[in-house]
């Protein structure tokens, strides 16, 4: 057993006197197992600065994994927010849609009231006007009549003494 403790001296010496070129994180295991027995004393060396590499990296890997997840949460909150907002946007623009229709609907039938209204006050200024002239007619006839009455009567004579002035009138 003399040999293995021999190994086992001089790395510990190496390791005493020079200071190792790593950082702090990476550790050194002893090349012996607890028997004392290891065949090959880097092994432990390798297998341990190996597997604190890659906990490093992997430390480095979940950081930025995580970094990543926050990342993407914000586009996906994004993505929903922006979404919403085109959905409410939508909403809106059906609403004022809607109402504008509305009042083209309330307007049409405004105006189909009023042009009902219109052709009714036309159609009676049309008759009213027809009633007029013929009222004019009758006028007209009925003095033409008293007219030829007077001039046709017995008491044409009496007209001057009545002056202007016709009984008829």
């Amino acid at each position: 057993m003399q040999p293995a403790t021999d190994v086992f001296s001089l790395h510990n010496y190496l390791i005493s006197t020079n200071p190792t070129p790593y950082p702090s994180h990476f550790t050194v295991s002893s090349p012996f197992d607890l028997n004392g027995q290891n065949p090959n004393p880097f092994y432990s060396f390798q297998a341990a600065t190996t597997m604190s590499l890659s906990s490093n990296n992997s430390t480095s890997d979940e950081a930025e994994d995580k970094q990543t997840d926050i990342i993407n949460e914000r586009k996906q909150r994004r993505m929903i927010s922006n979404r919403e907002s085109a959905r409410r946007s939508r909403m809106r623009k059906q609403r004022h849609l809607d109402e504008l229709w509305s009042q083209v609907m309330y307007l049409r039938n405004e105006n189909h009231q009023l042009l009902d209204k219109l052709n009714h006050v036309s159609e009676s200024h049309e008759k009213v006007l027809q009633e007029n002239s013929q009222l004019k007619e009758e006028a007209t006839e009925l003095r033409q009549m008293i007219s030829d009455m007077q001039i046709q009567s017995p008491f044409s004579c009496f007209r001057d003494d009545f002056g202007d002035e016709s009984p008829l009138e």
